[in-house]
């Protein structure tokens, strides 16, 4: 049976047996009450109001003693014990700050600044000094207040104010004072020891040896009890600090005293006049009265209040000896103000009551004569010698202490390398032992230093700080953080902006030479840090700042106007390792905008998701931290991709800094790889992580991917068409397919690559828009213009980029069909150029040269004179295509025919019969290739486009208009073929796309040119009563660039509208297209009119022979177009980067037909196989003007 555990009434161990034959022993003490019992992992903690202890005893017996815990009243003792060590607001603050203030400068030279500037001038000039003072110390006390204060004074204040560098820097700054400060104190010692009890220079006495060496000598004993005495501890330093400063005040208040009690006398050896308090000699010394030579003085020329206040500054810029005690202190938030404010306080009347003592005692001769007129006038002058013994003595002492804790914390914050040795301290009090020794070290260099020249620097050091501490003060109040609430209150940000502007002018004021070179040295520490310091988790007050601004500007951000348009991108990722390529790419062709990192999680079960999704924001994060990239990452988690995908852009930015540019990766076949899904095996990496990864990182990173999301099934066709037509349709993105940019060269990356250029292939794509309406018979010719300036808009951007300038130059391609309309491209596209102020090379190729397989094959029927593989490329490309087929049929016939009129036995003459079977057969063959364009738009395989601007008599529907018959009796077709085509497909219906224009006030998108198809394109068409044929390359040369006259709201530049070209163009004229010859006799010459005109023109070269069908490269499907693309860019970019070209896009509806989108898909592939890493672009917006 258990015994309850308060059972022992005579205090001894109450025991709770367990199964386990373990017992608990709990020694109750006495009447103290029990507050608590925990039992985990097989311990019971006890705990009263005094002590808590925790035994573990058995029934054998006690455990051994190392098995024991430690009773927790000896923590509690040690702890109290170096808190009793500790250092008081008296003893830690005010006694430093009122030993560093009061100066040897008061005993050695305020006999002459007074002579020099008079009462109210020396008085002016201390105000000045102690407003700086006062201004400071209130910044220090505001972030004193604010947090837990640690070792390094005003080092640890600033960096965690201002950050790393310029903590770091001004800490060095500081450190590099205060050990020049040390050596200075120490030789100034040594020259009042000489000047009293010099062998030849004592007044007082004449056994201390002189000479450099012997002087060198005396300071490095000084030196060394000091450094002693920092070595003893805190405590030792205590006490000598206060027994330093109880001599230093007798022997300061000791002035007053002895004009009060003195008699007065007139010494003619020294030159000297006391006369006691006397109102004649303080009105004699009131005003300023400037002398050259006076004694004292260091210049030949005449003084000036620049030299004076040079002089007297430094004898009131000691406030921070309190706050380098920050570390040994024990309450330090609330020591530091009040420490410092009572120390200047007073110092501040001391300094006051000796200036007005000494202009009521003294003449004005006296102190232009005597420099040491306080000693000389003094009633027991070895009183000011204990004065100037105990100020110098303690400021070298405070130097090496301070200068010590300085350099360990900035040791310890691992900011420079090399320095992690003088981190250390003692077990029992953290006294910094190898930073006093290297103090000591450095401190001995500067004895061999003039000490003017020692002088001006501490005072700048001095400055510096100031400086630095008002403006982190300022900084933090205006950045308005809610957790900067300093429980000093007495400051604002007026006084610390003040302060900071007053220390950098007192700066230049005082020795514009030194104040230069002590800024410099700060910002050549702040650019060490920055490069080598490892990052921080202080957090530090820009970051405020710059939140602050951001929110600012962001609420002030309008949407840009085009003049000042850049490609603010978005691109969806979705493994970093084999996308790192492609987002180094698109983060050099940002130029200088937005750039965001789109990350779509697929899940059902959202609580799940989130930690993931935390998890990937950090591994992202981290990613852009190490590899450099100006990029956000922007993730979300979705049922699907397509809602993820709309989320994301829909997300993307922020007020009117938005992505405009979507850049998603191409479908995959092989794998189902594209960048929108997250759930798909990764690519193996081409190029290694970033160099800079430490293995840690890099591993890390790694792991980004979690197993939660490996297993979401992958992106499916449909799904990719559906985010492709969502950005183009509904979002009214610019879109950006990437193809192969896991191959991508970037800059510096290969010296040898023979990727040497940035080629554009701004392929013109045309739909051409005809009217059965009031003007019957007109056409018009709608141009991707939009989209081939982004290309060109693109490339000149990239071709700016540092890195891809040097390693590769820009070049426009363009392409025609024929070679009498090079010339005039080149002409025209040169114009365009010139117009947008891009510099490039203009390549103009032609595609009927005869160099291109695949275009003899397919346009010219040319089977003999090409290579296997490309032909049966074609053939394996084409082989479902329907039109592909009859036209190799009606080309077979068509020899045939020719071959029985060539026989001897023939006649050579055509019968009607059989002109009439082949006119037939040419008819259908060309329903055939126009059908067959329809149907890629009927099911969604229509190569769009967007028009860039149409006519308001582009758009007038109407309803008379006639329709054309499709129900032709068509005697080529086969029965099957006429079964399988679509109704309605007759040619006067070929696209069935509405195009409606955009209000003006939408200048910045373009009007849509494609929507989803009808099943209907006969009701269609009579609805509307005009015709739209499919969107496509085109060969035709670009029309003329237009620049608009008047400025207004629109396009200041555009293609001139006009009316569509010829099918072909130049010489080749009426010739070259299927569409455009008579029903006459293939082969045969065209009909002459009436007139005696023919409509025939000279052939350009590479025309097709007679023998072929008259086809030409606008009459191909988008296929067959793309085939002969593929072959041209692969030929004319072999040292090619990267290549922009145009995207052709779906229409709307063609992600709801798997077949469709499989046939989309495959078109793209049959483009991009093969190619350099590829960029197919698509613009929704203008991105170019002329306006100024």
């Amino acid at each position: 049976m258990d015994r309850p555990l308060n059972g022992s009434a005579n205090g001894g161990d109450t025991t709770q047996e367990t199964g386990q034959g373990i017992s608990w022993s709990l020694p109750v003490l006495g009447n103290a009450r029990r507050t608590s019992i925990e039992d985990h992992h097989g311990v019971v903690r006890h705990r009263s109001r005094s002590v808590s202890r925790l035994q573990r005893t058995s029934l054998a017996g006690p455990l051994p003693a190392k098995l024991g815990f430690p009773d927790e009243r000896e923590k509690l003792a040690q702890d109290e014990g170096n808190e009793a060590q500790k250092l008081g607001s008296f003893s830690g603050v005010f006694v430093p700050t009122t030993l560093n203030v009061l100066s040897i400068l008061m005993f050695l030279r305020f006999g002459f600044l007074l002579g020099q500037s008079g009462v109210l001038g020396m008085m002016a000039m201390l105000i000045i000094s102690y407003a700086i003072d006062l201004i400071t110390a209130m910044s220090i006390s505001a972030i004193a207040t604010n947090g837990t204060v640690r070792g390094g004074g005003a080092y640890y204040l600033i960096s965690r104010s201002l950050g790393t560098e310029f903590g770091g820097s001004i800490g060095i700054v500081f450190y590099l004072g205060c050990v020049l400060n040390t050596g200075m104190n120490a030789v100034g010692l040594v020259d009042c020891f000489k000047q009293n009890f010099g062998v030849v220079s004592g007044s007082k006495s004449h056994f201390l040896y002189e000479g450099f060496w012997w002087e060198y000598l005396w300071a490095s004993i000084i030196l060394l009890l000091c450094t002693a005495i920092c070595l003893a501890g805190s405590s030792v330093f205590s006490r000598a600090s206060n027994g330093l400063l109880i001599v230093l005040l007798i022997s300061t208040f000791s002035i007053p005293l002895s004009a009060c009690i003195k008699q007065p006398f007139k010494n003619e050896r020294l030159g000297i006049e006391f006369t006691g308090f006397s109102s004649v000699s303080f009105f004699d010394n009131l005003y300023p009265r400037l002398t050259k030579g006076a004694a004292g003085s260091q210049i030949k020329r005449r003084e000036n209040f620049q030299d004076l206040f040079g002089i007297l500054f430094p004898a009131t810029s000691g406030i921070f000896a309190g706050t380098s005690m920050s570390g040994d202190l024990k309450n330090p938030s609330r020591s530091i103000p009040k420490g410092t404010l009572y120390g200047l306080a007073l110092t501040f009347s001391t300094y006051t009551i000796v200036i007005l003592t000494l202009a009521a005692s003294v003449t004005r001769e006296s102190l232009y004569r005597d420099v040491n007129i306080i000693q000389d006038t003094n009633m027991s002058g070895f009183l000011i010698v204990l004065g100037e013994f105990s100020t110098s003595f303690f400021s070298s002492l405070m130097g090496i202490i301070g200068a010590a804790k300085v350099l360990q914390a900035i040791s310890r914050d691992a900011l420079l390398p090399g320095l992690s040795i003088f981190a250390k301290g003692t077990k029992k009090n953290d006294d910094p032992i190898t930073s006093i020794l290297i103090t000591l070290a450095i401190a001995q260099i500067t004895i061999f230093f003039d000490i003017n020249q020692i002088a001006s620097f501490v005072s700048m050091a001095y400055l510096m700080t100031f400086l630095v501490t008002n403006l982190a003060c300022f900084l933090l109040k205006i950045g308005s953080a809610p957790n900067f609430r300093p429980s000093f209150h007495y400051f604002n940000s007026t006084t610390a902006f003040i302060g900071t502007i007053i220390s950098g002018a007192s700066m230049f004021f005082t020795d514009g030479v030194y104040a230069t070179g002590c800024v410099c040295v700060l910002v050549t520490l702040f650019l060490l840090i920055h490069y080598m310091a490892p990052p921080k988790t202080w957090g530090d007050v820009s970051q405020s700042l710059i939140y602050h601004q951001v929110r600012k500007y962001l609420l002030r951000l309008r949407p840009e106007h085009v003049k000042f348009w850049r490609p603010q991108i978005l691109l969806f990722v979705n493994n970093f390792e084999s996308q790192y390529k492609m987002i180094h790419f698109c983060n050099s062709l940002k130029k200088g905008a937005l750039f965001v990192l789109g990350r779509v999680l697929v899940t059902d079960d959202f609580a799940t998701a989130v930690p993931v999704v935390r998890k990937e924001q950090t591994a992202w994060n981290k990613f852009i931290e190490f590899s450099k990239v100006k990029a956000f990452i922007n993730i979300t988690a979705a049922p699907n991709i397509e809602w993820g995908v709309r989320n994301v852009v829909l997300s993307a930015g922020l007020g009117g800094m938005r992505p405009n540019v979507v850049v998603i990766d191409q479908f995959r076949k092989d794998n189902s790889d594209a960048s929108l899904e997250p759930g798909l095996p990764p690519i193996r990496p081409t190029r290694r992580m970033p160099s800079n990864l430490s293995d840690g990182e890099g591993d890390t990173l790694r792991k980004t991917r979690t197993d939660s999301f490996e297993r979401d099934p992958p992106m499916n066709i449909q799904s990719y068409l559906t985010v492709l037509e969502d950005l183009l349709f509904q979002l009214r993105m610019n879109v950006a397919v990437a193809r192969g940019f896991e191959n991508i060269e970037l800059p510096g990356t290969n010296d040898d690559s023979p990727a040497k250029f940035i080629d554009l292939w701004p392929i013109q794509m045309s739909a051409e828009i005809s009217s059965d309406g009031g003007r019957k018979g007109t056409n018009y010719l709608t141009t991707n213009f939009d989209t081939y300036t982004l290309i060109l808009q693109l490339g000149c951007i990239l071709n700016t980029v540092p890195s891809w300038k040097r390693s590769c130059s820009l070049r426009v391609a363009v392409f025609v069909e024929y070679e009498t309309d090079v010339e005039e491209e080149r002409r025209r596209v040169m114009t365009l150029l010139e117009k947008l102020r891009i510099s490039a090379e203009v390549l103009v190729f032609w595609l009927a040269s005869g160099d291109l397989q695949t275009y003899r094959i397919i346009v010219n029927g040319d089977r003999n004179n090409v290579d296997k593989a490309m032909l049966d490329a074609v053939e394996q490309a084409l082989e479902e295509e329907d039109w592909w087929n009859e036209l190799g049929r009606y080309r077979t016939t068509s020899r045939s025919s020719r071959s029985q009129r060539q026989t001897p036995t023939g006649s050579g003459s055509t019968t009607p019969r059989e002109g009439g079977r082949r006119r037939a057969g040419l008819e259908g063959l060309k329903r055939v290739i126009e059908s067959s364009r329809r149907r890629s738009i009927g099911p969604g395989v229509s190569l769009g486009m967007q028009t860039h601007r149409l006519l308001d008599s582009m758009v007038e529907y109407n309803s008379d208009g006639n329709e054309s018959s499709s129900e032709e009796s068509d005697s080529y077709l086969s029965e099957s073929e006429n079964e399988n085509e679509p109704e309605g497909d007759g040619p006067m219906a070929a696209s069935d796309v509405p195009i409606i224009n955009q209000p003006e006030e939408t200048t910045g998108q373009t009007t849509a040119a494609s929507t989803m198809a009808t099943p209907s394109p006969r009701a269609m068409f009579m609805k509307k009563g005009r015709v739209a044929s499919s969107a496509k390359f085109s060969s035709a040369p670009i029309p003329t660039t237009k620049v608009v006259s008047e400025e207004g709201t629109g396009p200041s530049i555009m293609f001139a509208d006009s009316s569509p070209p010829r099918r072909g163009s130049g010489a080749a004229a009426g010739l070259e297209s299927i569409h455009n010859c008579s029903s006459g006799t293939p082969g045969q010459p065209p009909v002459t009119s009436a007139e005696g005109d023919t409509e025939s023109q000279p052939r350009a070269s590479g025309y097709p022979s007679q023998a072929a069908v008259p086809l030409s490269f606008n009459d191909l499907p988008g296929r067959a177009q793309h085939l002969i693309l593929n072959e041209l860019i692969k030929s004319q970019s072999r040292d090619t980067a990267v290549v922009f070209t145009t995207l052709p896009t779906p229409v709307e509806g063609v992600s709801h037909d798997k077949a469709s989108c499989e046939a989309y898909v495959g078109d793209l592939e049959v483009l991009c196989d093969g190619l350099p890493p590829c960029l197919l672009v698509h613009s929704n917006s203008v991105t170019v003007t002329m306006n100024l």
